[in-house]
């Protein structure tokens, strides 16, 4: 692999990216930032074996291909450089990565090829569009009464449901930890159409890190039998 990027354009997929891999524990691939390269664009990925994040940024490609690094280290690298073009190439054997930017050249480990894990592809033509912002808010209207103990189960989750009566169509969101609930109402065609009959439960823990990619920017969202994308 041997890409040429800006550095300001994959900062903040690098700091996403890092932020969903264990630090220190787990298994050292799940510790991995992988970056593929092809086409007009470098892809960035990171996993912690069930949140998964893939970014996709414009690059100019020399040679494609894959290649995985130590995600923090690479990420803390990147973000003490200053503006300007990064050329990331991987060695000849692909033992090392480069990071050339000027008179600067760094060389970090790369991991073997065989630790990478196909991600979920993200469905097509499935998708409805939503707004981030309003997402935001329903996770902090909610978040204070779902419970903190992933045991619980789907009381430890956030419940989206759509319901239907004589006074229309409506989604609603709750939230219960055993000695608190809470329940958000409203109305989106679109979300009410996209959810199952049954509704779908997202867990706490993903929560956290949701309203840190959420801003006021339209999102796309779909839902598959055990993921939500």
């Amino acid at each position: 692999m041997f890409v040429k990027v800006n550095r300001d354009e994959i900062i903040e997929g690098l700091q996403k990216s890092a932020g969903i891999i264990p630090a220190k524990t787990g298994a050292a691939f799940l510790r991995s930032i992988w970056m593929e390269a092809e086409g007009g664009s470098l892809k960035i990925m990171s996993t912690d074996s069930s949140l998964e994040f893939c970014g996709e940024y414009p690059a100019q490609v020399m040679t494609p291909g894959r290649v995985g690094v130590q995600g923090r280290a690479f990420c803390d690298l990147v973000r003490n450089l200053p503006k300007g073009e990064l050329v990331i190439k991987a060695d000849a054997e692909g033992k090392n990565v480069l990071i050339e930017q000027g008179r600067r050249k760094y060389k970090l480990p790369a991991n073997e090829p065989e630790w990478f894990q196909a991600f979920a592809p993200f469905p097509e033509g499935e998708t409805v569009f939503w707004s981030g912002d309003f997402l935001h808010e329903v996770i902090e209207k909610i978040g204070f009464c779902i419970s903190e103990e992933d045991s619980m189960e789907a009381i430890a989750c956030l419940y989206l449901k759509p319901e239907q009566d004589a006074g229309g169509k409506r989604v609603e969101v709750c939230g219960l930890n055993g000695h608190q609930f809470a329940m958000f109402t409203f109305v989106n065609d679109d979300i009410f159409g996209l959810l199952p009959r049954d509704g779908a439960l997202i867990q706490r823990k993903y929560l956290s890190e949701l309203k840190k990619w959420l801003g006021a920017d339209e999102i796309e969202l779909a839902l598959g039998e055990k993921r939500m994308f």
